[in-house]
């Protein structure tokens, strides 16, 4: 028997923002997830059908006895908590899929079971506890034989030290697992470690290589048609831009995230680009279409319902506003 990995790190973490809100816009490492566990998953009569139902297939296995059903009933009850970011409610079920499976001796989904357990201690902060758990399930991935989930878990470790701040252990597991990617025939993965790499150059003040690792992961997106992770590799390329003292072509980066972002649908990273293409305007000295872009920009973070982006957005244009009334007052004439 294999479970499906619902709520693997690498899904979460790859395809996530290095620049962010801010009115300079800076390195802000949005790959680990937020755990919301205020998040009310009976919140659509789809979602309350769906938990029902995967109750009720649960109460059914427990009755029988049916292990492996009772394991995947809580497998796909903690993945649905998981995709609806509740996080600690989700590690409640997956902690109780690990002892079944054990029992089951199903080596595939034991290695699955831990690595949506590090999943959720991730999420939830707890980066140690997930360190361990992944840990755990990487000599399994190798065991079975599956290079595509070896190199996501040794993705997901490299995740969690640099969550740590430590970027020499992150590098290590990254490149280690680039070339499995490479052997599996995923350039989506390839892509994502590439981008993952880029940042560990970035926090290590290695600006030109993190352009340059940007760049790779960016041309593996487009040519797979990833129209996300290409979005995501452009913000990531205009970001570094601007670190570089470079905001002509750090505009030009944004510039053709945005329209990829708008196609997509996705408000919060239109929302997250138009920020970052203010931050780079106001670098250039122009203050109108920096604030216009932080107008945009605000309106896109609350139609996400991203309460805090949003603020920080405001606060960015009341400090653009600020900066043009100051300058105003030392620019004004001097009567006497």
């Amino acid at each position: 028997m294999r479970f499906p990995v619902q709520a693997s790190l690498s899904a979460v973490s790859f395809v996530a923002a290095l620049f962010s809100v801010g009115f300079s816009t800076h390195a802000q490492d949005l790959t680990r997830p937020v755990a919301k566990d205020v998040t009310r998953i009976d919140a659509t009569p789809e979602l309350r059908a769906t938990l029902s139902g995967l109750e009720e297939n649960l109460k059914i296995a427990v009755a029988a006895h049916d292990l492996k059903s009772q394991a995947l009933a809580l497998d796909r009850i903690g993945a649905l908590y998981f995709t609806h970011q509740n996080a600690a409610q989700a590690l409640k079920y997956f902690q109780q899929v690990l002892p079944i499976v054990r029992k089951l001796k199903e080596r595939t989904a034991e290695a699955t079971a831990l690595s949506d357990i590090g999943a959720a201690n991730f999420a939830l902060g707890r980066a140690e506890d997930a360190l361990d758990a992944f840990k755990l399930a990487l000599p399994i991935w190798r065991s079975v034989g599956n290079k595509d989930h070896e190199a996501a878990t040794l993705g997901d470790i490299g995740e969690v030290f640099r969550a740590l701040n430590d970027q020499e252990e992150a590098l290590h597991f990254d490149q280690l697992a680039l070339p499995l990617y490479v052997l599996a025939g995923n350039p989506n993965g390839e892509a994502a470690v590439l981008n993952n790499i880029g940042l560990v150059y970035y926090a290590s003040h290695d600006k030109k290589r993190a352009l340059d690792t940007f760049q790779k992961s960016r041309e593996i997106y487009r040519s797979s048609a990833n129209l996300a992770g290409e979005a995501q590799a452009l913000n990531n390329i205009g970001g570094t831009y601007n670190e570089l003292k470079n905001p002509q072509k750090a505009i030009e980066q944004f510039q053709q995230a945005l329209p990829i972002a708008r196609k997509l649908g996705n408000r919060k990273a239109e929302a997250t680009t138009l920020n970052n293409l203010a931050a780079s305007y106001s670098r250039m000295g122009d203050e109108k279409r920096a604030l216009e872009s932080y107008q945009q920009a605000l309106q896109a973070f609350r139609d996400a319902g991203d309460i805090n982006d949003e603020k920080a957005v405001s606060r960015n244009i009341h400090q653009l506003n600020a900066n043009r009334r100051d300058r105003a007052l030392i620019e004004s004439p001097k009567f006497r």
